[in-house]
């Protein structure tokens, strides 16, 4: 492997705690042994296929920058998709929504949300505390935590609230892919957050039968997932099945792949 010069630059600028604009104005500027040292052993794992979010502790969503630990998914610009999905639906009400985002892992969607829906409420759900503690960071540095609330979990089960919107970026990955994966993922990111059982659809669905239980009050009721490229058509069947949801659509990304369901019930 061979890390790319941008990469590169965002390593070294990550040592010397400086944006890049900062790096091409002092293109001379030695570092001191101890930054160089920090620099080689960064590279060194990134050689190691380690993501450069995990190195840097930090990756881009949505326009805002999210800390990221290796407990929890690096977030990917598919999942932006799932964001905008769900400003498109909330962005013209008034209405003080209440959303829960399920397996929340970075809290970049709850967070993104929160940032720029200001009349929502977001609880962030997901099974592991460390990954609990990352979202809660995230939602302290871009001041949204009087709007957003993360409890440990296993999806909806056990929650007492109701919801107007319930989203998730669940594991959706068939368990034989994993192996399949590039060495930066399988490698390196919480098999949990990717696993998503021997079809890939085991949290998904959970899901589907589990959120028309805890519809608020007020209809509609909407229901967003991200999905694997080629499970649009399985997943739509899965929510016509229950006999609960309306207005089932299969959203593709940029590149034509099934990537969202979005419902109402």
């Amino acid at each position: 492997m061979v890390v790319p010069q941008f990469e590169k630059e965002v390593i070294l600028c990550h040592v010397l705690k400086i944006e890049r604009a900062k790096l091409f104005s002092h293109p001379k500027r030695a570092l001191t042994p101890s930054e160089q040292k920090h620099y080689n052993e960064l590279i060194k794992r990134r050689l190691n296929h380690e993501p450069i979010a995990y190195l840097v502790k930090n990756q881009p969503f949505m326009g805002l920058e999210f800390y990221i630990g290796q407990n929890v998914l690096i977030p990917r610009p598919e999942t932006e998709l799932l964001v905008e999905a769900t400003i498109k639906l909330l962005r013209l009400s008034n209405i003080e929504y209440r959303i829960a985002d399920i397996g929340t892992g970075s809290g970049c969607i709850a967070v993104s949300l929160a940032k720029y829906l200001p009349n929502v409420q977001v609880i962030g759900i997901d099974s592991s505390a460390k990954a609990l503690k990352i979202s809660q960071r995230n939602a302290e540095f871009h001041q949204v935590q009087d709007r957003c609330e993360f409890k440990q979990g296993d999806l909806l089960t056990g929650l007492t609230k109701k919801f107007d919107l319930i989203v998730s970026n669940p594991p959706y990955i068939p368990t034989s892919e994993i192996a399949k994966l590039e060495p930066d993922v399988k490698d390196f990111e919480p098999h949990p957050a990717l696993d998503g059982g021997p079809d890939g659809l085991t949290y998904i669905k959970r899901l589907i039968t589990q959120a028309p239980y805890y519809g608020t009050t007020a209809l509609p009721h909407y229901l967003l997932i991200e999905i694997g490229y080629n499970q649009g058509e399985a997943v739509r069947k899965l929510a016509e099945g229950t006999k609960k949801y309306n207005r089932i659509n299969i959203i593709k990304d940029l590149s034509g792949h099934d990537r969202i369901l979005s419902c109402q019930f």
